[in-house]
């Protein structure tokens, strides 16, 4: 099993940082995918492996950043 659990929150945040994030990964992720497939279909030779890295990443970071404030558990 994982060893990160989420830090208990001292103070709530507000709902609406906490839709924005959720907003920001869900659109990093779409992102991410469109960048995969472009990168993918050969149109351009020069600029199709930067989009796929870019994608890759992109996704990387749609899946890390609900994550902000977890720690591994003791």
């Amino acid at each position: 099993m994982s060893d990160y659990q989420v830090n208990p929150r001292s103070k709530s945040e507000p709902s609406g940082a906490l839709f924005g994030r959720f907003l920001v990964s869900i659109v990093l992720f779409v992102g991410g995918l469109v960048l995969i497939g472009s990168g993918g279909s050969g149109g351009n030779e020069t600029l199709d492996p930067s989009f796929f890295v870019g994608g890759i990443l992109a996704i990387g970071l749609a899946f890390g950043l609900p994550m902000i404030g977890a720690h591994e558990r003791g």
